[in-house]
């Protein structure tokens, strides 16, 4: 008997200790497993997109892609401005490209007639351009710069990326709003990320326009037309009359432009010279009377 007692004991022990375990296991397998990030934490965690706004599962942008704004000034001189303008918007049309602006100018005496346009051509037409544009006139001036904005672009690409992709998920955490507090607050953020993408785009849209289309100013003018000689006695005559019409005209115009200054003057001259004759009247000794007793008998 006192041998079977021990190992009773110790096997109510091992059997105790295998029903403990197997417990604890089952316990383990049935524990609930915690809820994803996303789904745990506040709209702001979910659609954040990392600390920057950064949608790490947005294509990479193309590192070696060269974004150049190129932009131009040309000078012609033209015996018709106006239909060498012409020429120049035809060949703008011819090359792809369009004229954003344009003036003109008639000329009017010693004013030669002049004409500007602003032309818009694709980038790769720029050099072609400039050499079709020796046959509108004799140009005079050409000045043609470029702007890299590689960096910009690509800068561009990635927040418009990320905006993008911030709208969709918050989108579609819009349709699984739980409560009002919750719907609200996901509209300020849609409303507020809308915008943010709207004016990206904006930005973008502008600046791959200017990279597409470079802008090339031209101004074409005449050349100034000289005087002609007077090849007749009238004409010589009307010549002279013309330039003494003009000399008495300048001469008035002097004339005018002095007279308020001599009236000016005037009256300090005049006052001066009354001052002076009074005080030479008073210096000078009286001349006798010929009544006077005192003055000498001949």
């Amino acid at each position: 008997m006192r041998t079977i007692a021990p190992l009773a004991a110790a096997a109510a022990a091992l059997l105790l200790a295998g029903c403990a375990s197997t417990q604890s296991g089952t316990t383990a397998e049935s524990a609930p497993q915690p809820l994803p990030a996303v789904e745990q934490g506040s709209p702001d965690v979910a659609t954040s997109g990392g600390a920057d706004g950064f949608d790490a599962s947005q294509p990479a942008v193309d590192a070696d892609a060269q974004s150049v704004i190129v932009t131009g000034w040309v000078s012609i001189v033209a015996e018709a401005p106006i239909e060498a303008a012409d020429a120049a918007a035809d060949l703008a049309t011819a090359a792809g490209g369009s004229v954003s602006s344009r003036s003109e100018s008639a000329g009017a005496d010693d004013v030669p007639e002049r004409a500007e346009l602003t032309l818009r051509v694709p980038a790769d037409e720029v050099d072609a351009l400039l050499d079709d544009l020796r046959d509108v006139g004799d140009v005079r001036d050409v000045d043609v710069s470029s702007v890299d904005v590689s960096q910009q672009v690509q800068d561009l690409d990635v927040r418009v990326a990320s905006a993008r992709a911030s709208v969709d998920r918050l989108t579609a955490l819009l349709a699984t709003a739980a409560d009002t507090e919750t719907l609200l607050e996901i509209e300020g953020q849609l409303t507020t990320r809308t915008s943010e993408l709207e004016s990206l785009l904006a930005q973008q849209s502008s600046l791959a326009d200017q990279v597409a289309l470079s802008t090339i100013t031209v101004s074409i003018a005449s050349e100034a037309i000289a005087p002609s000689e007077p090849s007749t006695f009238l004409d010589g005559l009307a010549a002279g009359w013309g330039a003494l019409v003009a000399a008495a005209g300048s001469v008035a115009v002097a004339a005018g432009a002095v007279l308020p200054w001599l009236a000016v003057l005037a009256i300090p001259v005049a006052v001066v010279v009354v001052v002076a004759r009074r005080r030479t009247a008073r210096l000078s000794p009286s001349a006798p009377s010929p009544g006077d007793a005192s003055s000498p008998i001949p």
